[in-house]
């Protein structure tokens, strides 16, 4: 993983690179040209069959070097960090509920 700055991106940059990234961040910057340089995301998690998967990702506008994101990718779905974790919270509380006196239950 690249290591986190608080420099961004700024319209003089050619192309973004690891110190620009936030820490979470896995694209292999200065390999693509163009819009696809300014693009973060992070590792894939794996959330269902099928393939779905979430992962981070957040873009820099090249000319201004204003961040859009970060989101959550879900499948086709983007979610805020903040709708992505009311999420979590709520797929946990149904998972309990599924399960009546066995609170203590390992996740797979």
């Amino acid at each position: 993983m690249h290591e986190g700055t608080e420099r961004l991106p700024g319209p003089d940059d050619a192309n973004t690179s690891a110190a620009e990234c936030p820490d979470w961040c896995v694209a292999g910057h200065g390999v693509h040209g163009g819009e696809e340089d300014w693009i973060h995301v992070g590792e894939p998690l794996f959330v269902a069959d099928g393939g779905t998967t979430a992962r981070l990702c957040m873009s820099v506008d090249p000319e201004t070097g204003a961040r859009d994101g970060p989101y959550v990718l879900i499948g086709s779905s983007e979610y805020t960090p903040a709708a992505a974790l009311a999420l979590g919270r709520a797929l946990m509380a149904m998972a309990t509920a599924a399960t009546p006196g066995d609170t203590k239950q390992e996740l797979p």
